[in-house]
């Protein structure tokens, strides 16, 4: 609909990939920006050299698409394909009894074991408590959650889930006078108290801010012309980064990890030097590594004749 009634939609939630639009600017992570520097911080010494991996996810496009492109990766570090097991559930899954049972047995064989969290909505409620219930301990079997902040573990017992890990662009534990003014800015909307930020609120106010710069520049809200002013967008962000708007429509992003401690807040334990630079097409998918998303004029659109993508 964006694209046949030419608006513009700013997509503030991390996301798969593997597409690119003329109308859409994504302002949350692509899979280079989360997934695989997530992955990436677990191998290495510091996030405990995982060798085994749980691929855990809610059954849709984002969970599936994202796990196909750490396979892919994992694959290129070595990985063998007995030690991935990739598992899907329903929206809104509530009994995780059977499947936290198959990841500690999972998890028993001897070698370092971690699981990938895909998991969205009210499920991860439910998929803490059975974590915590069954005491997982985050030192011998991690969870990495990508769809995960302090607002989804409200009403968990954060003494029980301590050390259980995030990857986001974003926490709002982050230390910066931006960050400063963000969180204060929400708390007076809110009318006080201890207000919760999350990535996606972040990536919102970025995509806002870039776009009342762009109209300003263009003197205009024309789509076209907006769309245009767009590119090479600056915002210092609440993350500390300074991100930048490229003309594959995405941001170059700061990556984080965060570690629940035991009062439910997410301390930031690494995070990239610089903010990335998103790749709207995996470089881990061979039809995707050929594919390129520019849409300056005239538009290169990785091979297709006409200006969208809609049939990839």
């Amino acid at each position: 609909m964006f694209e046949e009634l030419n608006g513009l939609l700013y997509y503030p939630v991390q996301y798969e990939g593997e597409e690119s639009s003329r109308n859409i600017f994504y302002t949350g992570a692509a899979p280079n920006q989360q997934a695989i520097p997530a992955v990436r911080y677990l191998m290495s010494k510091e996030g405990g050299q995982i060798r085994r991996w749980v691929l855990l996810g809610t059954d849709y496009v984002y969970p599936r698409t994202t796990n196909r492109i750490l396979q892919a990766y994992l694959s290129t570090e070595g990985t063998s394909p007995d030690d991935v097991v990739t598992i899907y559930t329903p929206f809104g899954h509530a009994d995780w009894s059977g499947i936290i049972e198959k990841i500690k047995a999972f998890g028993s064989a001897g070698r370092k074991t971690a699981v990938i969290s895909t998991i969205n909505g009210d499920a991860n409620t439910h998929f803490y408590r059975e974590l915590a219930a069954q005491k997982v301990d985050a030192t011998f079997i991690p969870v990495m959650a990508f769809s995960v902040s302090e607002r989804e573990l409200v009403g968990v017992d954060p003494e029980r889930l301590a050390g259980h890990l995030a990857a986001r662009n974003y926490f709002q534990s982050v230390k910066s006078s931006e960050n400063d003014a963000f969180v204060g800015m929400w708390t007076q909307f809110k009318g006080g108290g201890n207000e919760i930020t999350t990535g996606p609120m972040e990536a919102t106010y970025v995509g806002f801010r870039m776009w009342t710069q762009a109209v300003a520049q263009a003197g205009t809200t024309d789509v076209n012309a907006v769309r245009q002013a767009m590119y090479g967008q600056r915002v210092k962000a609440p993350s500390g980064f300074e991100e930048v708007m490229h003309t594959n429509h995405h941001l170059s992003k700061p990556v984080m990890i965060g570690r629940l401690n035991s009062l439910g807040r997410f301390d930031v334990v690494w995070r990239s030097i610089s903010p990335v630079r998103a790749d709207a097409w995996s470089k881990y998918i061979p039809d995707s590594a050929k594919r390129t998303a520019d849409w300056t004029f005239p538009w290169v659109c990785g091979g297709c004749d006409e200006p969208t993508f809609k049939d990839w």
